[in-house]
């Protein structure tokens, strides 16, 4: 379906709570005298997932083998929905998410949000607004660096950024060094996109100079191709002599890299990239020139080709504009019913129009797209092949214990240990789990077409969705998914678990468990699932210690029937990897109480806190305790605090709420319990 044949939806975004914490933007004045303590909400929207790291390159199990990993992405967009609002997380299950971390290095956020007090009908955006931290904790989980932003014009004076103290200190660029330390995040684009006087770009040149002597290791700076470094607008479209001082002046470090304005070509970036070697700077780390997705969709005006040859050396790295467009731009987003085809439309735009990161497909400019399997309309894809045609996938599964419950971060229920917790949509990208790394390279191994994966939002065992395997297996078909780039040491005492869910009245699920090593990447080892146990969900366990000393660099799955099964179904929950000694258990959250409470008849507001503890933590679950025993999934979050929208008496006087600390191997504390009182009827 595309944008126009898509009927407009009846459904859309669900009214924010009364008292429901909100991002916004900030002007010089705020910035300028910046505290959490006086900043509203400011405690609800820290981003406190680390950095992690990345595994090196492996090019054996590169969906593209021959591709080289030293370009770098960066994937400049809006963080859910492009509103004037911003919420860490909320109740309803359509919203913008991404689930394709694999591709991008760094994440910037792309939308304006107005200042305190502004008018709703006619609002003041600031200057800088912070990404959302439930992105940049996805972000953070997948190794991607994550960037405020910082966009001019607005409606203030400019020359109030740029206050200079004596002794030469930069009291905004401080407290935006300040703000990203707090908030979690790791740095700033900087759309500098109007005319400014000579005298004030001078003094913003000395601020940026200062900022990138003060900020922390891992900060970084990106500035967009467009107005010059003595004030003036003129979009260069390539780096040469008159921009480049916004990274190198004489010599001396400013920013960190530059996103090149669009309307590059094979000469421009040629030169960009011979003239940035020239001033010794690295064209994969310096220079990103962008593409504008979010105006032209599937099909920009430029030819990705020119920056990545087809059988050449990649001359820069890439940005990319307005990636969002696939669930903003799409005219049914609002449909909970209609979210598989903007996922269709995600996969397509990041793995390519035939939804396979595989595909060896190189063509011209406009030439239509290939089609054996799909029915893709060739004018919707005249010059994309897809992130995946062009940027290596990327992994951060290098150490014990990797555990994934294929949570996308959104959901129309919530499920713990298979049961159902709670009935109600949410989305919360904070707790977006690691997905697969392709999505999805999926291969038959005879002449029909293999089995479908896809994400089911209607069965998880922990959370609210997980992976579906399904559609028509026989002895035609044998299938082979591939899910994981890793690259672990197989340790003695070591174990692989899959959790699992087989639909149908045969109890054999044709499911394997491969896993491909360092030493023999083109060749799976397979570990038969077999026969399931029980009805419902089973975990089948595998001792890895027969393959001590070799190192795992990917892990998929297999199926395969002797006899046609025509509706072959299976959901995996759950996909754990640990090492031979159990983690300790988490503590007992201390602190854990009811900090503010709005109770208008039969539901309330709740402001909850606890002490938080990073060791060893992977989230905080929240849930309530109803009567008679059973439990309520309310949130979860890797956080100190949390907003309960609306929490449903259920009749009773008193509500215990508990939080525990699970670990990094699903393993969970003893739970703290706090009573909420509600008012008399």
């Amino acid at each position: 379906m595309t944008d126009t044949q898509a009927k407009l939806s009846p459904y859309g975004p669900k009214p924010a709570g009364a008292h429901q914490p909100s991002m916004h933007g900030y002007d010089a004045n705020a910035v300028i005298h910046w505290s959490p303590d006086t900043d509203p909400h400011a405690k609800y929207f820290r981003s406190r997932v680390p950095l992690a790291k990345r595994i090196p390159a492996f090019a054996p199990t590169q969906a593209k083998p021959g591709l080289s990993p030293d370009p770098q992405l960066m994937n400049l967009s809006a963080d859910y929905d492009k509103a004037n609002e911003g919420y860490k997380y909320s109740d309803t299950f359509t919203c913008n998410l991404l689930k394709f971390w694999q591709y991008t290095d760094y994440y910037g956020s792309w939308h304006g949000l107005p200042v305190p007090g502004s008018p709703e009908d006619d609002p003041e955006y600031g200057v800088v607004n912070l990404p959302n931290p439930a992105y940049t904790d996805a972000a953070h989980r997948n190794g991607v660096l994550s960037l405020g932003c910082w966009f001019w014009p607005r409606n203030e004076r400019f020359a109030d950024w740029l206050e200079r103290r004596p002794d030469g200190t930069f009291p905004a660029a401080d407290k935006l060094i300040e703000m990203a330390g707090y908030f979690g995040f790791d740095g700033y684009f900087i759309n500098q996109e109007a005319r400014v006087s000579a005298e004030d770009a001078a003094e913003m040149f000395a601020m940026f100079k200062y900022m990138r002597k003060q900020a922390p290791e891992g900060f970084h700076l990106q500035i967009y191709d467009a107005m010059l470094p003595n004030g003036d607008l003129r979009y260069q479209n390539q780096f040469n002599e008159k921009n480049a001082p916004w990274l190198l002046d004489s010599g001396e470090p400013v920013l960190h890299s530059m996103f090149v304005n669009y309307a590059w070509n094979e000469k421009r970036l040629e030169d960009s990239r011979e003239y940035a070697e020239s001033l010794g700077l690295d064209p994969y780390h310096a220079l990103f020139p962008g593409t504008e997705n979010d105006k032209y969709g599937y099909n920009p005006p430029y030819d990705t080709r020119l920056i990545f040859p087809e059988k050449g050396t990649p001359r820069t790295s890439w940005a990319v504009f307005g990636t969002d467009f696939v669930w903003n731009r799409y005219a049914n987003k609002f449909d909970p019913n209609d979210q598989e085809e903007v996922y269709r439309r995600e996969r397509r735009y990041w793995s390519g129009p035939l939804e396979d990161p595989t595909d060896p497909v190189g063509r011209t400019l406009y030439e239509p797209y290939p089609d054996p399997f799909h029915a893709v309309n060739p004018n919707e894809y005249r010059c994309w092949d897809g992130v995946a045609h062009y940027i290596t996938e990327r992994s951060i599964i290098g150490s014990y214990p990797f555990v994934t419950r294929f949570n996308t971060g959104h959901g129309r229920a919530f499920y713990l240990d298979g049961v159902l917790a709670s009935a109600k949509e949410w989305n919360n990208a904070s707790i977006q789990d690691i997905l697969p790394t392709w999505q999805w390279w999926v291969k038959s191994l005879g002449d029909q077409p293999p089995l479908e994966p896809s994400y089911d939002y209607d069965a998880a065992y922990n959370g609210g969705s997980s992976l579906k395997i399904t559609g028509s297996l026989g002895p035609d078909n044998a299938t082979e998914l591939r899910l994981f780039k890793t690259k672990l040491a197989a340790l003695d005492g070591a174990a692989l678990s899959v959790t699992y869910r087989f639909e149908g009245e045969r109890p054999h699920t044709g499911m394997k468990v491969g896993l491909i090593f360092e030493d023999r990447p083109e060749t799976y080892m397979w570990l038969d699932v077999g026969e399931r146990s029980v009805e419902g969900w089973n975990e089948k366990r595998f001792n890895l210690a027969p393959y001590a000393g070799r190192t795992i660099a990917a892990i998929g799955l297999g199926f395969e029937s002797k006899a046609p099964i025509d509706d072959y179904t299976i959901h995996i929950g759950e996909l754990a990897i640990v090492a031979g000694e159990p983690l300790p258990k988490p503590e007992k959250p201390a602190g854990f109480a009811v900090e503010r409470c709005y109770a208008s008849g039969t539901q309330a507001e709740l402001f909850l806190s606890w002490d938080f503890k990073s060791e060893g933590i992977w989230y905080y679950e929240l849930c309530r305790r109803k009567q008679g025993g059973a439990v309520e999934a309310i949130g979860r979050i890797y956080d100190e605090c949390y907003y309960i929208k609306a929490l449903d008496r259920l009749g009773e006087a008193r509500t215990t709420l508990e939080l525990s600390a699970v670990g990094f191997d699903g393993t969970a504390s003893e739970a703290a319990s706090t009573p909420f009182d509600w008012p008399e009827w």
